[in-house]
């Protein structure tokens, strides 16, 4: 890119000449301040406004909810609760799966396994629920959600803290680890120093008690239950992503057979309905799922049971869905103002070259061929990454070497789509999704309050949200881009793209310097 400027303009390699043009031009290395501005630090949402606004609604739903006044309110007041709760964690977990460079992608293999582990899993569960009465896994399981409960609010709050406590949210202290405890993002690196805020501190304090606090009730908080369960699905939807729509449907349809059968058809073949009785048993207890105090005198299934309830998994599987939505809307979505900075960079790092004697001509053609390359080089970037996503191949830009990443029976991925902050005015399918999220889950607890029975809500949800994709994607007439698309880790390739231009360009000067001093 950089042979096709005028070299004509820049300045000759003598010593003489090079001191005369000290005065009137900077050299792109020796002003960071400059290039920092001109090219972004990888973006992440949980350093966003977004995300403290997203935080703070689910900690006001959840306030609200454990007001006495409103429990009893109404006999659809869990309703609104459950529906904020779910669609809250949903688009947290989202987000913060965006930016995360380790992730677990779920192939089509183990998508179609997917409903036979689920189904093996409930049936065990339920023969120990009626068999072994007396059989108690529940020291284990108090254990476990206490550790999980506390590395999930510390997660989601140590961000939240950082942004709100100025320069105590600041990364101040650092402390020497022994090799090979911790990794770093990649997985492969081992860390010899951990830096963190003082407000982490504070972030870890509140996640231990918040943990000790829900385990020391007995599971029996449904405020504090909901807030596990709640970050703990956004944990999973960080940290577990479909690889394409053809996985979302194959995983969707086939655990939605699994949610009707082990609820509507289970009594007949059973004798009992399995999904309930697992459900609502104390034997296993934890936060698996939202709960919320039920009106007394109730009717229907499970009227004994003091709470209602939404499982988490009528959350995470579709929220599965909603998280590769927006990061097809990730991969799609353009940033003019890191193409605009990358030409910026370019326009500067030219410009400070020139020849002091050059005309006026010469100047802006230089600096708009320049400016000009930068600027499209961002943008072929980004449309290779589009390319990308249809044929599965996996270009890292920040090492320069190529790789195919795995393909439908693989299922491993490390990265993200290229994304910035521009994604959150381009969600294009991940809206849609969400809104048909609460349209299924309304029509779910319509018909449980119609029949009075406890309804398998995947039946509902499955079917919209898939619908909503679909009918978003024949609407802008791509339907066989998002069949094709596959989820490709790149780590940000329009943030790459500007940063190779810079290296490019900082390579040329010190190429120009060794040839001054020669």
């Amino acid at each position: 890119m950089q042979e096709s400027l005028p070299r004509t303009l820049f300045t000759p390699a003598t010593s003489s000449s090079s001191s005369s043009s000290s005065s009137a031009s900077t050299s792109p290395s020796s002003s960071p301040s400059a290039a920092a501005a001109a090219v972004p630090a990888p973006w992440r949402w949980e350093d966003s406004e977004d995300a403290i606004v997203a935080y703070g609604v689910l900690f006001a739903v959840l306030a609200l909810g454990a007001i006495p006044a409103l429990q009893g309110s109404t006999k659809l007041v869990d309703l609104p609760y459950f529906v904020s709760l779910a669609i809250t964690t949903i688009y947290i977990g989202a987000h913060r799966g965006l930016t995360t460079k380790q992730r677990q992608q779920i192939s089509i293999k183990e998508g179609a396994l997917a409903p036979v582990f689920a189904s093996v899993s409930l049936f065990g569960l339920y023969i120990i629920i009626k068999y072994f009465p007396d059989f108690s896994l529940q020291t284990f399981l108090n254990a476990y959600f206490w550790l999980i409960g506390s590395i999930a609010i510390t997660g989601s709050t140590a961000p939240v803290l950082r942004q709100l406590t100025g320069d105590f949210g600041q990364k101040s202290v650092t402390l020497d680890i022994p090799e090979g405890w911790l990794a770093e993002d990649d997985g492969v690196t081992s860390m010899t120093k951990v830096t963190f805020a003082p407000s982490d501190i504070v972030a870890l304090t509140l996640g231990l008690a918040l943990a000790s606090a829900e385990l020391a009730s007995g599971h029996t908080n449904f405020t504090l239950n909901n807030l596990i369960a709640c970050l703990v699905a956004s944990d999973i939807l960080q940290l577990v992503g479909l690889r394409s729509f053809r996985t979302a449907v194959l995983l969707l349809a086939g655990l939605l057979i699994y949610d009707v059968f082990w609820v509507f058809a289970s009594p007949s073949v059973i004798g009992e309905n399995v999904m309930m009785t697992v459900a609502t048993s104390d034997i296993i207890t934890g936060p698996t799922r939202l709960l919320f105090p039920r009106l007394a005198g109730g009717t229907g299934e499970a009227a004994s049971f003091p709470f209602s309830l939404l499982g988490l998994g009528d959350i995470a599987v579709p929220g599965l869905l909603a998280c590769l939505a927006l990061r097809y809307d990730g991969s799609r979505s353009t940033d003019m103002r890191i193409r605009a900075a990358a030409a910026a960079e370019a326009f500067t790092s030219v410009f400070s070259q020139i020849q002091p004697g050059a005309t006026g001509r010469q100047i802006a053609d230089a600096t708009a061929d320049a400016a000009d390359a930068a600027y499209d080089n961002v943008a072929d970037l980004e449309l290779k990454q589009r390319n990308n996503t249809i044929n599965g191949v996996n270009e890292n830009q920040e090492n320069g070497t190529s790789s195919a990443s795995e393909g439908e029976d693989g299922s491993a991925s490390v990265g993200g789509p290229p994304v910035s902050d521009a994604v959150l005015y381009q969600r294009v399918y991940f809206m849609p999704v969400l809104v048909a999220y609460v349209v299924g889950l309304t029509t779910a607890f319509a018909a449980n309050s119609i029949t009075g029975l406890g309804q398998p809500a995947l039946l509902y949800i499955v079917p919209s949200t898939l619908s909503a994709v679909a009918l978003v994607a024949l609407s802008r007439s791509e339907f066989g881009r998002v069949w094709a698309y596959t989820d490709v880790p790149s780590f940000g390739a329009a943030v790459a793209a500007a940063a190779a231009f810079k290296k490019e360009m900082n390579d040329d000067n010190s190429k120009t310097s060794d040839d001054k001093s020669n």
